[in-house]
This record gives C-alpha cells, sequence and structure tokens, in this order.
C-alpha cells in the first residue's frame, strides 16, 4: 500500500512531467520519472518481502472481572536466514486501534517480549487482534501489513460485590420446605445427636465422657449436614424498564447473588427475560459459563419475566428476579406465573432498580407476598441488599454436648 508521502511524490512526479512537457525541459522529465520509479520500487520491495518470524501472544487472564488487570504478552522469534526487518506491530482491540509497538531489528534465531494492558471498564467479550506486522520501506513510501496471529477474545465478566447470601429456608433438593434428616457418618457444622459407633467412622468423632457412661459401645458425635440450596437468579433484559446504566447495575446484581449463593455451596441457575438458560450449575467451569452469559447479556425489546418465572421447577428453594422499574401492580403478578406451573408461591424476591432519585422509606417490603428489594440510582446495590437481608439472617449458634 502506499503511504502518503508515496502519494504525494507521485503527486510531484505527475507536475513534473505536466512542466517538463509545457516548458520543454528534459530534465523535469527525469525528476519525474526517478519520483514514480521510487514508489514502483518500494511497493514490489514490500511484495516480495515477508518477515520471517513466529508470534506466541497470550491474554492474561482469559477471563477477569471488570477494573481488574488483563495484558497481553507476545513473543516474538525471527525464524528466517536474515535479520528482520524494522517492524510496526498493529493490535486492534475491541473497536479501538489497540497497540502500536515498534520492533527494531531481529537477528536470526533471537527473539523479543513484549506486553501491553487492555482495558477492562466495561463487561463484555472484546476481541483481540488480529495482530499484524507492519513492515515500511526506508524512505516510506509504501507500507504492507502482515496478519501474524489470529484474533482472540478477553472476556471481561461483570463486578461482583461481596454480599452475603439469603438466608437459607428449610429442607435440601429437591424436597424443598421439609426438614431432611443428615446421613449417617457425615459431619457438618452444628451438633444433632449422639449415635452408637459403626465401623468407619473417625475415632475423632468419639464422644468419650458418654462413652464411659455406657457398657459396651462407643458414641459417636453427629453433627448436622449442611443443606444444599437452589437459587435460580431470573434476569429482565426488556430495555422498555432499564437505561443502560441501570441495566449495568442490574447484571451486577445477578452476578453478585449467584456468586454469594455459590460460595455458600448452592446449586444455581440463571434465566434470562429472553429466553436464554444455563440450567442447573453443579462446578466451576459451568458456573464461570454463568458468568460469562452475564458478561455478553444485552437488553431485547422485548422480554417476559413472568412467563420465564413459569419455567422454575418446584426444586427450587429461592427465585431472585433482578428487574427493572417495574410497578407493583406488575411484581404483584409475579407469584402466580409460579405457581401456574410450580404450585409454590413463597420463596420469590424481586430486586428492583427503581428509577427515582427520591429514596424509599424502606428498601425491602412486602408486595402481594413478593418480598421487593428497591435500590435506588443513588445507592449502592452492595449496601442496600445488606440491609433488607441482614435483619431476615439469623446469627448461627452451636450446640454444646
Amino acid at each position: 500500500m502506499v503511504t502518503r508521502a508515496g502519494t504525494l511524490l507521485l503527486v510531484a512526479s505527475g507536475l513534473l512531467a505536466l512542466g517538463g512537457r509545457t516548458l520543454g525541459l528534459v530534465e523535469l522529465y527525469v525528476l519525474a520519472t526517478a519520483g514514480a520509479l521510487a514508489v514502483v520500487i518500494a511497493v514490489v520491495r514490500l511484495a516480495v518481502l515477508r518477515p520471517q518470524i513466529t508470534v506466541r501472544r497470550t491474554v492474561r487472564p482469559a477471563r477477569v472481572h471488570v477494573g481488574a488487570p488483563a495484558r497481553v504478552e507476545l513473543e516474538l522469534v525471527a525464524t528466517g536466514r536474515r535479520s528482520t526487518p524494522v517492524l510496526t506491530l498493529v493490535d486492534p482491540v475491541g473497536d479501538r486501534p489497540g497497540a502500536r509497538l515498534h520492533l527494531a531489528s531481529l537477528a536470526p534465531g533471537r527473539a523479543a517480549r513484549a506486553a501491553y494492558r487492555l482495558p477492562t471498564r466495561h463487561r463484555g467479550e472484546i476481541p483481540v487482534g488480529p495482530l499484524a506486522a507492519e513492515v515500511t520501506d526506508p524512505f516510506g513510501l509504501a507500507r504492507r501489513s502482515h496478519v501474524v496471529a489470529e484474533r482472540v477474545p478477553l472476556i471481561v465478566l461483570p463486578h461482583v460485590d461481596p454480599i452475603a447470601p439469603l438466608h437459607q429456608p428449610a429442607g435440601s433438593e429437591p424436597l424443598s420446605g421439609q426438614e431432611g434428616r443428615p446421613g449417617m457418618g457425615r459431619s457438618g457444622d452444628e451438633f444433632h445427636a449422639l449415635r452408637p459407633y459403626v465401623v468407619g467412622d473417625d475415632l475423632r468423632r468419639v464422644h468419650w465422657p458418654m462413652s464411659a457412661r455406657t457398657d459396651d459401645d462407643l458414641v459417636v458425635r453427629q453433627d448436622d449436614e449442611p443443606r444444599q440450596g437452589r437459587l435460580t437468579v431470573v434476569l429482565d433484559v426488556n430495555k422498555q424498564r432499564s437505561g443502560a446504566e441501570g441495566f449495568e447495575r442490574m447484571v451486577s446484581a445477578a452476578a453478585s447473588i449467584a456468586s454469594a449463593h455459590w460460595r455458600r455451596g448452592d446449586i444455581v441457575r440463571l434465566l434470562c427475560s429472553d429466553g436464554r438458560d444455563t440450567g442447573w450449575v453443579t462446578g466451576q467451569v459451568a458456573f464461570e459459563n454463568l458468568l460469562e452469559v452475564l458478561a455478553v447479556a444485552h437488553r431485547v425489546p422485548t422480554g417476559n419475566v413472568g412467563r420465564v418465572l413459569g419455567r422454575t421447577d418446584a426444586g427450587t428453594d429461592t427465585v431472585v428476579t433482578v428487574v427493572g422499574d417495574l410497578l407493583d401492580a406488575e411484581v404483584a403478578v409475579l407469584p402466580g406465573r409460579r405457581a401456574a406451573r410450580t404450585g409454590r408461591r413463597a420463596g420469590l424476591t424481586v430486586v428492583r432498580f427503581v428509577d427515582t432519585r427520591t429514596p424509599r422509606a424502606t428498601v425491602a417490603r412486602v408486595v402481594e407476598g413478593v418480598r421487593v428489594i428497591d435500590v435506588p440510582p443513588t445507592r449502592a446495590f452492595a449496601t442496600t441488599w445488606s440491609d433488607a437481608v441482614a435483619p431476615a439472617r439469623r446469627p448461627r449458634t452451636r450446640s454444646r454436648a
């Protein structure tokens, strides 16, 4: 490709040729021919000159939360018999020009390393590359670009606030609402009862004072097994109920709620009002994929939260719906949509991001049996969530045997 300097030289050569024809001066013809020939030689030289280099590019880490550091690491090795020309490496990032790195000539077999940081201010999938090596002739008359590394993605996950999970209801999956009995031989956090020793029990669980009072058998301390709850997070992606800034806060809230329950050991599931469903997440890789779905979530013209709530199953202990500025009348019909399929109306919490900048008298209230947590734009979600959830959480007490 002819550069700007090469274009100007061609224009000047044309003017010189025109002047030579008008004035009848052979010298002007010679200068015009020399200028045009210089551009042609530069283009032909770059057409046959290809930099012999091998590039290894790594994005570290490949997934990162909003605001966390991420960088691209480059390692270039000269693989040809001759030294490489001076190169300019261009690596686009998203819709931006990206990084421009100037690389000096490398002798055969020599390596060079470089790195640069990536922007992580906004969530989403950011394409990095393709990486191109630009070669320019010594006079800057022509330039040619060669792709030396393909495009790779950087996934910027939503911001996650360190919040507490909702209070865990009695029971376990799949019989939510019924008090279960812990399995024999399993240990938990709280004392439950004493039972006779069976082969295979950990001797550290033997209750020696009580065993001394019995005639023959040892007595083992049995604790309550921690319950594994099920949480479904429903995200409203209808653009009619939230602006761009408010939707980013909603996505961050959904990620924070899911992460809080995941850290506690719950099984989680994500549903979006446009129909996307991650299914029940039971492994770390699957949970990272859930966060990736939130990373690329975007608003759509339509989306029915009530219809999505009808897809939740009866085994779900808790459903948290993250919505925009929904009216109280619209919130009141949500339990009926869930009950139509599961037969359950309880266990539904609505986190509503309201547009009004006037704080409500209470951040948490009950609308037709639905627990509603209002998050105004002037208040952080983590603070609002903590104020609403903390009163419902009771401190755990340990019984002593």
